[in-house]
């Protein structure tokens, strides 16, 4: 059971944003995509999302080829993106936000503070409250595979925390992959994979079977 791209390619004009990319993600486990900021990490995520279109390149949903399928189908099939930059619907409600993904009151026993602002403006919360509405709404359709792109920007104290628990606990049963510049050493520690991406390509992917390694390598990048 995987979802996975193989050997693609996104343009814009002329100019390659990713090339040749092979990324994958297994169900129960948690692949971590890392690498310098504009190195192609949120269009891999897109474009499995559905939400770029591959210029070459093909991706399969648990075997099946799903590269020319919309956004909306990907969706329904368990495909669920969690953009970065705490992406909502600025003049919907913290509630109608979640709604869109599912189950309200588990994400309101989350985030005790999201029941107290379901009836508020999502335009007029925080950083850190949008980012809980972006979390909330994506674990609310209960995906079966999860691309967190940044999912800890915002938050502060023990909302990251949660996030990192929800994270481990969701990996039962859906993979993940996820983006992130923060928490990084606390992703190692509970991800299967690694994938290292630099301008556009990826340049390294390996089991993590040693964190120490793992933290060695990604300084040697200077990314921690």
């Amino acid at each position: 059971m995987m979802l996975e791209a193989r050997k693609v390619s996104v343009k814009v004009g002329i100019r390659d944003i990713i090339q040749d990319v092979d990324f994958f993600i297994k169900r129960g486990e948690i692949n971590l995509l890392t690498g310098p900021n504009g190195s192609g990490k949120s269009t891999v995520f897109r474009t499995m999302a559905g939400l770029v279109k591959a210029h070459s390149g093909s991706i399969y949903l648990d075997g099946v080829d799903i590269t020319d399928y919309p956004p909306h189908q990907r969706y329904r099939m368990g495909i669920v993106l969690a953009p970065e930059k705490m992406r909502v619907a600025e003049n919907l409600t913290v509630e109608e936000n979640i709604r869109i993904g599912g189950e309200i009151e588990r994400v309101y026993d989350l985030f005790p503070k999201l029941r107290r602002l379901r009836n508020h403006k999502a335009k007029n919360l925080s950083g850190g409250e949008r980012q809980m509405v972006v979390f909330g709404r994506a674990i609310a359709s209960n995906p079966k595979y999860l691309l967190l792109d940044e999912p800890f920007q915002g938050l502060h104290g023990d909302a990251g925390d949660i996030v990192l628990e929800e994270i481990q606990r969701i990996k039962k049963r859906a993979g993940i992959a996820v983006i992130s510049h923060e928490r990084v050493e606390d992703l190692i520690e509970i991800s299967s994979r690694i994938t290292l991406m630099i301008s556009g390509k990826v340049i390294h992917s390996r089991e993590i079977t040693s964190s120490d390694e793992v933290i060695k390598k990604l300084r040697e990048y200077l990314l921690i």
